[in-house]
């Protein structure tokens, strides 16, 4: 059996790599950064950021016919001066949750919703005069949800922004 699962994970390995190198070639002609016919000067190409953003500063636009690589250059990626960088804090903690609206926001991962509703029913049973409130927010963890904010700030007391698992 375990003669088997080696040759099974031999085979494996040499099919991703043949896949791999036919991948690599097969678009061989494009590593150069040329379009063939279909590249025009006015054509743009826009790099998102991991948050799916063109942001600017963690996305960038590349210019037509440049390599496909070109956004992995550090030499080409924007900078930041000191002046434009603004240190970010966690909201100061609260002396007590006593008589407190405490939103626990979901951000949409499997399993985060079950959680906060235990969280809810532990606060229900244990200190029943805080108020929880359950928000599903919209999208998912890694797009900005703009209506939310001004809720969060004018309705809640604190915060227990999450993920499931």
């Amino acid at each position: 059996m375990k003669l088997l699962i080696f040759n099974a994970r031999r085979y494996l390995a040499w099919f991703i790599a043949g896949v791999t190198i036919f991948a690599l070639c097969s678009g061989c002609e494009r590593l150069d950064g040329s379009l063939g016919s279909r590249a025009k000067d006015d054509m743009k190409l826009t790099v998102l950021d991991p948050r799916g953003q063109p942001s600017g500063i963690f996305g960038r636009s590349g210019a037509a016919g440049a390599h496909i690589l070109a956004n992995r250059n550090p030499e080409t990626q924007p900078t930041l001066s000191l002046d434009e960088l603004v240190p970010l804090r966690m909201a100061p903690r609260l002396g007590s949750l006593e008589n407190k609206n405490i939103y626990m926001v979901d951000t949409g991962f499997e399993g985060g919703m079950a959680f906060f509703e235990e969280m809810q029913a532990w606060f229900k049973e244990n200190m029943p005069s805080v108020k929880t409130v359950l928000h599903r927010k919209s999208g998912n963890a890694f797009v900005d949800s703009p209506e939310l904010w001004p809720e969060l700030k004018k309705k809640a007391d604190g915060v227990v922004f999450g993920v499931g698992g």
